[in-house]
């Protein structure tokens, strides 16, 4: 995406042909050079996997040393244990985070750790690289003044997809999302997923998460 910067009131005046030349090269040595300083960001490391002893889910994003953790509830803890957590990580995939009392510490790797509830208990949680040639991940879209989030993964023993999802809103409400359509024939462009608010139905487009 290209941005337009309107700069009004100002003149430029040169003394000669080879002082515009002169600049034009300059501003494009510059360019080249910064062109050179900031190469093409990696892809995206995203990682699926679950809470130990619970019904929740959780998806990461990481790239450029940010790591961002979605814990997802499910029929049971959607209410209680939903929570992002983004922050730093280190070079070996370790990282430390809090939110609202809760602290998520993961383990050299990244693929397994800890969360630590407000009272102190603590769950462990397992992850494994997405599939790339698929639609498992995390999804969000940000509604009601808070961020919807949705997992797409494959449940441990199971052949086919599934989705996990919770909507929360201004006040400390959740409610759980639902696909619209069979995630069989969908793909990474977004995924339309349903909640019921107050008795009413709503649609949201929750699409994959583009950086942590």
């Amino acid at each position: 995406m290209g941005f337009f910067h309107r700069c009004g009131g100002i003149g430029l005046y040169v003394k000669s042909a080879h002082a515009l030349a002169r600049a034009a090269g300059l501003l494009g040595a510059l360019l080249c050079a910064a062109c050179a300083a900031n190469p093409e960001a990696p892809p995206l490391e995203v990682s699926v996997g679950a809470v130990d002893g619970t019904d929740a889910v959780v998806a990461l994003v990481r790239g450029e040393g940010a790591v961002t953790l979605y814990v997802c509830g499910g029929a049971s803890s959607y209410a209680t244990m939903t929570r992002w957590f983004e922050g730093p990580e280190d070079a070996s995939g370790a990282f430390s985070l809090a939110s609202d009392g809760w602290t998520a510490s993961a383990d050299p790797g990244g693929e397994s750790g800890r969360l630590r509830t407000p009272e102190g208990a603590e769950l462990a949680f397992r992850a494994r690289p997405a599939a790339v040639d698929g639609i498992e991940g995390l999804y969000a879209a940000v509604d009601g003044g808070c961020r919807t989030g949705a997992v797409v993964f494959t449940p441990e023993g199971a052949e086919t997809l599934a989705l996990q999802g919770t909507w929360c809103g201004a006040g400390d409400r959740y409610a759980q999302v639902t696909p619209l359509r069979p995630l069989s024939v969908l793909d990474r462009r977004g995924i339309e997923v349903q909640v019921e608010l107050d008795g009413a139905r709503k649609n949201l487009l929750v699409t994959p998460l583009e950086r942590p």
